[in-house]
């Protein structure tokens, strides 16, 4: 069904336009259509005028006409110059529009009209704050490229130390990697790192590695201060560190002069010298879980270095530092163990197999002895000479065999009393040769098992140098304890010698003062050439 008289949606708009006025007065300039509609009023003012007077020639019509006239050209010229201003600011909006604007460009300040020159000042402010929008967001672009390859590159250093911390497993391996990788990312005076054996009451905190700006690490370069102690000032902030577990941040280290000769009085470390010219410092904690394995200190010359950037990224290098070397650290516990499974082993199998061999070996010694003794037929006497000699051989493998048994044990080791330790030794050294060897060992054993073991050893290291080096044939070995103090004397009446004197090769004496210095106790070494030799232990 068709609906006439009413027009469809679609053919209104183009019916609506039919009664407009043409097309073509629209797309006219402004001067134009003024020209135009003036001129029309014009006419049909003077058609008015003319229809009233009854005279088209009359000079009132005619003076009305040419008024008319000047009025329309005013207004014509008027619209035009008008028409002329707004093709300018077109043609500079064009010009804006090009990608290869120059800076300078802008619109054209107008000022023929107010309304113009308020249009054309405002349009001016427009592009201004364009303008410097754009600059602006150039600048924050730039500001986040940088950004953007910094945290590129912080990425790619961050890879590159947990591949190289994978291929390490020892612990100043691992410390060197670490300060490499922190090296091609952070810019700084000094890093280093220190750390402190948990399993020793007070122990000292040891550097453990560093690398310094002024000097050249090609990665065969002796550390000379690794393994030196920390000075007492700066052990403060390490157990600081230690204690909160969180990190310390010096942007402006300033002393004054009290507090700097101070520091150099109480100041007693080499490693001091790597912290001389630092004007900030960061200390972070190598955690694993709540453990802190150590400390990472960064310096640096220029006071403020250490923004939160920074020290994001030196808590991302701690963090993979401190998981590889936990790891090293169960790789070596696990080493430990297997290796003492394999000590328990072998001395399960030595105390199975050899020492009852052994043992045996030494009763069939002393059974011949005693048979030969008795026989009255040439050469017993000596056969049993050889048989106790054989027996005394035995006896001294069996004693050494108990001792190897108790070495490989570490636990066996630990927990056997100091006077059960030496009485193994004296009888492996009166089985060896033809050494007499008085002991007065006390049963008292204060010493907590690390002393315990370190003075086995000086007695061992002892009495071995007078079986082999001595010439005695008298020994005497003393464990005393008397309250708070115990002692150890070890004497002998061999060929002696001079302790001042240094012999190439031979590390023992020395090996002996760095156990008891260990251990804060007192070594004395007293010998002569042909003095015999006295040994004496004191410990608190």
């Amino acid at each position: 069904m068709t609906t006439t008289g009413i027009l469809a949606p679609e053919a209104a708009p183009a019916a609506a336009r039919a009664y407009w006025p043409p097309r073509w007065f629209d797309e006219r300039a402004l001067a134009t259509q003024t020209a135009i509609t003036g001129s029309l009023a014009v006419l049909l003012v003077v058609a008015v005028l003319a229809w009233s007077i009854g005279q088209a020639g009359h000079p009132a019509v005619k003076s009305a006409l040419g008024t008319g006239l000047a009025v329309v050209a005013v207004c014509a010229w008027l619209a035009r110059r008008t028409a002329v201003a707004l093709e300018r600011i077109s043609a500079a909006g064009r010009v804006l529009r090009r990608d290869d604007a120059p800076d300078t460009a802008n619109i054209p300040l107008i000022a023929s009209c107010a309304e113009l020159r308020q249009a054309t000042t405002r349009l001016r402010r427009m592009v201004e704050a364009g303008r410097e929008r754009r600059l602006a967001l150039l600048e924050r672009n730039a500001v986040l490229g940088q950004q953007l390859h910094a945290r590129t590159h912080e990425l790619s250093t961050l890879q590159d130390l947990s591949v190289g911390l994978a291929s390490k497993s020892e612990l100043h391996e691992l410390v060197d990697e670490a300060l490499k990788a922190l090296e091609q990312t952070l810019d700084y005076a000094s890093a280093s790192i220190w750390s402190r054996d948990r399993s020793v009451n007070a122990a000292p905190v040891v550097l453990m590695g560093y690398r310094s700006a002024d000097a050249e690490h090609d990665g065969t370069q002796a550390h000379p201060l690794v393994g030196m102690r920390l000075s007492r000032p700066n052990v403060q902030h390490y157990e600081q560190i230690e204690r909160e577990r969180e990190p310390i941040i010096e942007n402006n280290t300033r002393q004054s002069l009290l507090s700097w000769l101070w520091s150099k009085v109480i100041d007693d470390a080499r490693t001091s010298a790597l912290y001389r010219d630092t004007r900030a410092w960061m200390g972070v904690p190598l955690k694993f879980r709540d453990d802190v394995l150590g400390v990472l200190r960064v310096d640096h010359q220029e006071p403020g270095y250490f923004n939160p950037e920074r020290s994001r990224l030196l808590t991302a290098v701690c963090s993979q530092t401190a998981l590889a070397m936990r790891h090293a650290q169960l790789q070596a516990k696990e080493r430990e163990v297997a290796v003492l499974a394999e000590r328990n082993r072998i001395a399960r199998d030595l105390h199975d197999a050899v020492s009852q061999t052994l043992f045996a070996s030494t009763v069939l010694a002393g059974t011949l002895a005693r048979a030969a003794g008795r026989g009255d037929a040439p050469g017993s006497a000596a056969t049993r000479k050889q048989a106790l000699a054989l027996e005394r051989l035995n006896r001294g493998a069996l004693a050494e065999m108990r001792l190897l048994m108790v070495e490989l044990r570490p636990d066996a080791l630990e927990q056997a009393p100091l006077a059960d330790l030496l009485k193994l030794a004296i009888e492996a050294l009166s089985c060896r040769g033809e050494i007499r060897v008085e002991s007065t060992l006390a049963r008292d054993d204060p010493l907590p098992p690390s002393a315990r073991i370190q003075v086995y050893r000086i007695a061992q290291e002892a009495l071995s140098n007078i079986g082999k080096h001595s010439g005695a044939t008298q020994a005497v070995v003393q464990w005393q304890v008397d309250g708070e103090r115990a002692s150890l004397r070890i004497a002998d009446d061999g060929r002696g010698f001079d302790p001042g004197h240094s012999r190439p090769g031979h590390f023992g004496l020395d090996n002996m003062r760095s156990r008891a210095l260990e251990i804060g106790a007192r070594l004395t070494i007293t010998s002569a050439p042909g003095e015999g030799t006295e040994l004496k232990v004191e410990l608190p």
